[in-house]
């Protein structure tokens, strides 16, 4: 009773540990991929044949966005989606906990599972959402499946290899690296004796699990026909292994992560660090003589699982490969822990050693965690919107939700030049289907609605929002981190965009001038048009459009002496009701006699848009004239 007791509580400190630092988690691409996958299954029905992109240039499978779905149905909020990586991960430490059992004694497993229910490598990991989280769960399930075979070398039975099947193709579809296990895999079958019945049924239900895959799979087939093995048979620097090694012992965590802390933090991790590393090196040694002088093969077993990823990650590969798709050799490595601890036990007689050592690490590595996540919330700011923390991505999710909740078909507008990632990031962080589009600039272009309202997304790493200038709207929300970077919501509801001079002239691209609105200034006149879409052409090119205004500022005799033009608009970005806001400056000249037009062209096809009036087609209008009394209208 005692050793369950103290098991659970060790569960319980797992999750704690994973849930306390969420606020400290950068809630980015990798993150959200997944749930925004899962988000448009729910609610637009997008049913996701590819998975995310890897670093070997090949998709994963939508596998895990699959699985995330009833849990975005569930809760849609972040840190619930988070809760359930947490709650995966610490189902694996139980499913380690119940493969221990059954060959170390319990002193062991309690200080292994300790170890691996605080080490911060695996923190890191298991608190996020993104791929390489699935692995522990699914690879120690798997292991706990094979443990006859494992710690006795008894004959695998038929249903077990089957079910082993499946998860040999359930770690396939998590990540490609998930392939690297197939081979420990088959030498498991191998050397467990399993039927041909088992190999033939087995293989099927492989297949069987893939299929889903290969729709994405043949649309990638030109890449994976490009792509190209190892260039060597032995690398000229072979970190791999030092990396499998660093996750389970926490090396270069606290100079990594957690720095500035105290020296006497540092070396004692580092210490710590190495008497783990010298753990599994006796684990692995011990494995071979058993091998070799007892005649177990089954004893290679777990140095297999641990050391085939790590090999396949130390060749030298054409393209860069993360180190952090180690992650399937946690398990594995943790088995070759518990070898280690058994044999010294051994050879000191002192059975206090494994518990002590687990607890004083296990404490060292949480004051370490708590560390790196409090230096997590206050590290200066990248620049990039996705490196937000959880604490102030959740805070944006929030303000989101409430106008959506006002307007459900809200749109969301992203600066012009956006990176392409962030659309989607912004929809796992909600949880919700947005409209978002990239387009918006804060100084020249804004955008509005004729039935929907439109938030503006804007961040910056230093100083204070600034005003959306075409409409002089101040921020409706605005977050000041903690760095000084600040984060900041405009939002523009349905008629508030009004010009000081209504018009409402067509013209023959299907956008409409509904008016404009000029403040004339020492040296320069400011010019701000409202431009509608009233309909969409139909052009299979129009993505390539770009329609934007002109404005000509002519002398007396009619001779053009300025002629900027807006920010405009990209025809991927026209939505029918949308009113576009550009704000553009001319220089005004010390001479007399000037007057200004505008009008609407496309430099990408050199082309102009008509005012279509009633006395006639033209392509420019004049809206001002110097000495003339123009009224100015506007929040400026």
């Amino acid at each position: 009773m005692g050793w369950w007791i103290a098991l659970l509580l060790i569960l319980m400190f797992g999750f704690a540990i994973r849930m306390a630092g969420l606020l400290a988690v950068r809630h980015n691409y990798d993150h959200s991929f997944p749930i925004a996958q899962a988000v448009l299954l729910l609610d637009r029905w997008e049913w996701p044949l590819e998975g995310q992109r890897t670093t070997v240039g090949l998709p994963a499978s939508p596998l895990t966005s699959w699985a995330l779905a009833p849990a975005v149905g569930l809760f849609r909020h972040p840190w619930a989606i988070h809760g359930v990586a947490a709650m995966l991960d610490v189902l694996a430490l139980a499913l380690l906990a119940r493969l221990l059992r059954a060959r170390f004694e319990g002193t062991i497993v309690t200080s292994v599972v300790l170890l691996a229910a605080a080490s911060p490598w695996r923190l890191y990991f298991a608190r996020g959402t993104w791929l390489p989280a699935w692995f522990p769960v699914v690879v120690t399930g798997w292991l706990a499946l094979l443990w006859p075979c494992l710690t006795n070398g008894r004959r695998l039975s038929d249903r077990r290899a089957l079910i082993g099947w499946a998860l040999a193709a359930i770690s396939v579809q998590i990540h490609p690296v998930g392939g690297l296990l197939l081979i420990p895999w088959a030498l498991t079958l191998w050397l467990c004796g399993c039927s041909r019945r088992a190999w033939g049924f087995g293989l099927l239900s492989f297949v069987l699990w893939l299929l889903p895959t290969l729709p994405g799979l043949w649309g990638q087939r030109g890449g994976i026909l490009s792509l190209r093995g190892p260039e060597g048979l032995w690398p000229d620097t072979p970190v791999a292994f030092a990396h499998a090694l660093r996750m389970i012992s926490g090396r270069h965590f606290a100079e990594v992560w957690a720095a500035p802390v105290p020296e006497f933090l540092v070396f004692g991790a580092n210490a710590g660090a190495t008497a783990l590393e010298l753990l599994i090196a006796l684990g692995a040694f011990r494995a071979l003589a058993a091998a070799i002088v007892w005649r177990r093969p089954e004893r290679l077993l777990p140095l297999l699982w641990w050391g085939v990823p790590a090999l396949g990650f130390s060749l030298r590969w054409p393209y860069p490969i993360h180190v952090h798709y180690l992650v399937p050799a946690l398990p594995s490595g943790s088995l070759l822990l518990a070898e280690g601890l058994q044999q010294w036990i051994r050879w000191t007689r002192w059975r206090g050693a494994p518990v002590a050592l687990g607890v004083g690490i296990a404490w060292l590595w949480a004051a370490l965690v708590v560390q790196a996540d409090r230096h997590a919330l206050q590290r200066p700011w990248t620049g990039n919107i996705e490196e937000l923390p959880m604490r102030d991505s959740v805070r944006l999710a929030q303000e989101l939700w409430g106008w959506l909740a006002q307007d459900p078909h809200a749109q969301v507008i992203l600066p012009a030049g956006c990176s392409e990632t962030i659309p989607l990031w912004l929809v796992g962080l909600a949880g919700r289907a947005l409209s978002i589009r990239c387009g918006f600039h804060a100084e020249r272009l804004a955008f509005a609605h004729h039935r929907h309202a439109v938030v503006h997304v804007l961040a910056g790493p230093a100083g204070t929002p600034p005003l959306l200038a075409p409409l002089g709207y101040p921020p409706s929300w605005s977050l000041q981190l903690t760095d000084g970077s600040w984060l900041a919501l405009y939002v523009v509801r349905p008629g508030e965009a009004r010009p000081s001079v209504a018009l409402d002239l067509p013209t023959d691209v299907g956008w409409r001038l509904l008016g404009y609105t000029l403040q004339e200034r020492e040296e320069a006149l400011e010019v701000i048009t409202l431009w509608s879409v009233e309909r969409l052409p139909w052009d299979p090119m129009q993505w390539s459009w770009h329609m934007q205004p002109f404005h000509h500022l002519l002398n007396q005799q009619g001779h053009q002496l300025e002629n900027p033009s807006g920010f405009g608009v990209p025809g991927f970005l026209w939505r029918e009701g949308d009113i576009y806001v550009d704000r553009t400056s001319v220089r005004l000249p010390p001479l007399e006699g000037l007057r200004l037009e505008i009008g609407l062209f496309d430099p990408n096809r050199g082309v102009r848009a008509h005012f279509l009036r009633p006395e006639g087609q033209a392509d420019t209008l004049t809206v001002w004239r110097q000495g003339e009394n123009h009224p100015v209208r506007g929040r400026r």
